[in-house]
């Protein structure tokens, strides 16, 4: 009798385990399904405002044009005025380009085509140039040679743009002394390699063991989701049959990518 009340009592206990188990799995899903539609929805929005910013950039290149071709009939000559118009022609370009960047970082056509791991990584650092040049964070690029993939090139750079992102939060927070993202692109045998590297100090070993956990930040909830790492993670195992992993190195941590070469 007593036995058998131990066995109805741990199997209660097991029942309840597993019931909790299975309400935070649903939990999680809705969570992460939440995050997903905010994306979708941030990227209807760049949509929107890259219909509404386009027209009047035509009009800005079509009126620096008309200016250029007027002074030129008149035989107007005027350096200042040339380096004028070239720099409203190239930021008019420069607005132009960053919106297919955002375009391309949000679209939903999961379709793998051909490209340089150099032009990808180039791209990315594009889309967060603003932000690095007004932290003074300093970005290298050492690249071996010419890597072409055949993959998801929107979903690699999200996973890119995440680990950027990371890097020069953690050298703003800590206010590093000149601080440097490093990126290394290399081949090893079958296998691509991306590292990024900072140096901000690294990373206790208790988070380390927690970085790629979903919901799981240091930031204040405010400004993170604890979502990023854990998404990078599971788009490059998933989808790209590759490996996300972070070491740790003197002065401080290096995310590496690992795909498989693939010929289209």
């Amino acid at each position: 009798m007593i036995y058998r009340s131990f066995r109805i009592n741990k199997l209660n206990q097991e029942m309840q385990y597993k019931l909790k188990e299975e309400l935070k799995k649903f939990s999680d899903k809705d969570k992460i399904l939440f995050h997903k539609n905010k994306l979708d929805a941030m990227g209807e929005m760049l949509e929107n405002i890259a219909h509404q910013w386009r027209q009047p950039l035509s009009q800005i290149n079509s009126s620096v044009l008309l200016i250029d071709d007027t002074l030129h009939e008149m035989n107007f000559r005027n350096i200042d005025v040339e380096e004028r118009l070239l720099e409203i022609e190239s930021l008019t370009k420069y607005l132009s380009n960053t919106i297919n960047d955002f375009k391309d970082f949000f679209a939903h056509d999961k379709i793998k085509n051909s490209f340089l791991l150099r032009e990808m990584i180039e791209k990315s650092i594009y889309i967060v140039k603003g932000s690095l040049k007004k932290n003074n964070v300093e970005v290298i690029v050492n690249i071996e040679q010419d890597c072409r993939y055949y993959g998801y090139e929107s979903e690699l750079q999200q996973v890119v743009l995440v680990l950027l992102n990371n890097s020069k939060e953690a050298l703003v927070n800590r206010s590093i002394k000149d601080p440097i993202i490093n990126i290394y692109i290399k081949q090893e045998d079958e296998f691509y390699k991306i590292k990024i590297c900072d140096n901000a100090g690294g990373i206790i070993k208790s988070i380390r063991e927690k970085i790629f956990e979903p919901y799981f930040t240091t930031k204040h909830k405010s400004k993170g989701t604890g979502l990023g790492l854990y998404m990078s993670k599971k788009i490059i195992e998933e989808s790209m049959d590759g490996e996300l992993n972070m070491n740790t190195h003197k002065l401080g941590v290096c995310f590496e990518i690992k795909l498989k070469v693939v010929n289209e």
